[in-house]
């Protein structure tokens, strides 16, 4: 029985969204109809026992949406997308072979062109009969003139600019998302979108992953309007982003169920913390921060990234240590099992790779914006290898990712804000190569106030000399098989599949006990630092850094509560974050330049004696006095985390601009 597949088509749209057709057209702006591919396609098994690739629905739609637009005006034209169109096909895997297909799959925005503007419509009027001849325009690179009119054959015909239609029209590059790469490669594709996707209504940005349905072309290639062989391209039909980079992973009803059944038993946490580094030895609470990491903080369920309340729910984490004792393994370890992850290394990374470029596309001539690591690891996780290498402009472009979970830019003319939902992952090497005692932790870290304290954990790995520790390592370094042996672990696939269902589906929240442990905790503690003369108080980061790591710690077990044993364990993780550095939780305040009462009294002093010299010997100060002004101030600063340099600099500078 034959079946005429555009009616069914025609029919289905004016059933089921005639009403919201009607209300898109009294808007008198371009607009967006989604079609549901799951619920057409039961349409049609119902009607026909065949589905939507069956009839190939995919070609009929544009006739129908011309259909639709016949009388409207270019402000009024409304689009009919499919939605919810299952995979077809896994990006990586394009090649010739699929020339002319229609196309299913998931990708990520690499950079993408400004809105610009073809010819749709072109309206050619005769010069000697005045008839006018519409030409309508599928292609602008084969745009086919009319020779003659049709009514005096006529040459002369000339195109009327203000009376012919315009299409937007925009040109992006995809690539596989970094969740679904194969061995770490990926291919780029040219993706052309027009009309609707390319208007202002519709919002693509660098670094987002998105659905994307299309026919795959080769075409001829030009640059700089000479032709250079083929290439590949996308005419997208529909490109939406997912607000969740990790909706499914791949994962099968099997997969999920195997994955609740895990998050059921007792030992689950243990079974996570063994799989995340099962090669390395010790730094059991390190292993323990990472781990919860991975996890994160809640997000919003509802896309409540873009309001102004947005809490950021990402973890960042610093490990400094001395070289030899074990960080690149633990990044290695990290790098491999993380679902979603991208490395990059201090000594070769600009801010530019770190956050955006504005580049000049060479085939296309004009400039877009390119996602650097920050936004490209978006939902994931970004490893810095030697962050100290960063360059200090480097390091503080972190800052607004870190916390505001998106990178704004203006360059080249282009104006964006990126979303880098990101938690960052950094590995540093001490100042001095190697940490001393003699030396404050702040002296020994060549990173800025602003950007440590945006770090939830920063665990300092020495080298300490121990002969048990020693005995216990060279053992499991030397007896490596028996030892991974000896663990109960997870495959690295199954380990991968159960952070990503998590993230997705399980989103803890905090019970009253929870909340009312850590205000208390909160309280007690910045309590302890004001009457300690050596006081330097935790702040409000601090506590929310807390919160984050009590609700990663529930979703390890698949928890919708968190517990009083969560928080527990996040204060106990953060307390021996802090012991690493040499401090404790009354002067955890340290590393983002807080001052104690007895700094404050020593600050104070040195103004005075610099003072008394100004007073006596006038200014400018003779290089001697200074000298031995400088000496004194060292000595009173000893022992404290004040830095003498700076305490000198600034006291002087106050008495210079109070003359």
């Amino acid at each position: 029985m034959a079946y005429n597949a555009k009616g069914l088509l025609r029919k289905f749209i004016e059933d089921n969204y005639s009403d919201e057709i009607e209300e898109y057209k009294s808007l008198h702006q371009q607009s967006r109809v989604n079609i549901d591919y799951n619920k057409l396609n039961d349409y049609l098994l119902d009607e026909t026992g065949r589905d939507f690739f069956y009839f190939k629905m995919y070609s009929f739609i544009l006739a129908i949406e011309e259909e639709y637009n016949i009388n409207s005006s270019p402000k009024e034209h409304i689009s009919f997308k499919f939605i919810d169109v299952p995979e077809n096909v896994e990006l990586h895997n394009l090649d010739a072979t699929n020339n002319g297909e229609w196309i299913s799959c998931k990708a990520m925005v690499k950079n993408i062109t400004d809105i610009r503007v073809d010819l749709k419509q072109a309206v050619y009027e005769c010069q000697d009969c005045l008839k006018q001849t519409v030409v309508n325009i599928a292609d602008s690179n084969n745009i086919i003139i009319p020779s003659v009119c049709e009514k005096c054959l006529g040459k002369r015909l000339k195109l009327l600019k203000g009376s012919s239609h315009y299409r937007d029209y925009r040109l992006v590059k995809l690539e596989e998302p970094l969740e679904l790469r194969k061995g770490g490669s990926t291919r780029e594709f040219k993706g052309y979108m027009q009309d609707y996707l390319a208007s202002p209504y519709h919002n693509i940005k660098v670094g987002d992953v998105v659905d994307v349905t299309g026919d795959f072309r080769v075409e001829p290639r030009k640059i700089r309007g000479k032709a250079q062989g083929f290439e590949f391209i996308i005419n997208i039909h529909n490109i939406t982003p997912i607000d969740d980079a990790f909706e499914d992973y791949r994962l099968t009803e099997n997969d999920k169920e195997m994955i609740i059944e895990l998050s059921k038993r007792p030992d689950i946490y243990e079974l996570l913390i063994n799989t995340l580094a099962p090669e390395i030895y010790g730094h059991d609470t390190v292993k323990e921060g990472l781990l919860l990491q991975l996890f994160e903080g809640s997000r919003p369920i509802d896309d409540t990234f873009k309001s102004d309340t947005m809490d950021r729910w990402t973890s960042h984490i610093l490990l400094i240590g001395d070289p030899g004792i074990g960080k690149s393994q633990l990044i290695t370890a990290v790098n491999k099992r993380a679902p979603k992850v991208i490395s990059i290394a201090g000594t070769n990374t600009s801010q530019a790779g770190l956050t955006t470029s504005a580049v000049k596309d060479e085939l296309t001539g004009t400039w877009t914006m390119e996602a650097g690591g920050v936004i490209l690891a978006d939902t994931g996780l970004l490893i810095i290898d030697e962050f100290d290498k960063l360059t200090p402009s480097a390091q503080k472009s972190l800052n607004e990712p870190m916390e505001q979970l998106s990178v704004s830019s203006a360059k080249a003319g282009l104006v964006q804000t990126m979303s880098a939902r990101t938690s960052i992952l950094a590995v540093a090497n001490p100042k001095y190569s190697r940490f001393t005692d003699t030396k404050t932790i702040k002296e020994q870290l060549d990173i800025a106030e602003s950007t440590l304290s945006r770090f939830d954990l920063i665990f300092v790995l020495r080298d300490d000399i121990n002969e048990f520790k020693d005995r216990n390592l060279a053992n499991t370094l030397l007896n490596k098989k028996t030892a991974e042996n000896t663990l109960k672990t997870l495959s690295d696939e199954c380990f991968k599949k159960y952070i990503t269902y998590m993230k997705a589906n399980c989103f803890p929240v905090l019970t009253d006990d929870v909340i009312e442990l850590l205000s208390e905790f909160y309280v007690d503690v910045r309590q302890q630092a004001s009457q300690s003369y050596d006081g330097k108080p935790i702040t409000a980061r601090d506590l929310k850094a807390l919160e984050r790591l009590t609700i990663a710690r529930a979703k390890c077990e698949g928890r919708t509560l968190t517990n009083i044993k969560d928080a527990k364990e996040a204060i106990r993780i953060y307390a021996e974050s802090l012991y690493s550095l040499g401090l404790d939780l009354t002067t955890a305040g340290e590393l983002v330049g807080a001052t104690s009462d007895k700094e404050m009294e020593i600050i104070l002093d040195v103004e005075k004696m610099i003072r008394a010299r100004v007073d006596f010997e006038g200014l400018p100060l003779s290089s001697e006095t200074i000298k031995s002004l400088k000496y004194e101030c060292g000595l009173m600063c000893y022992d404290t985390s004040l830095d003498s340099e700076r305490v000198f600099k600034e006291a002087l500078m106050k008495i210079e601009n109070a003359l």
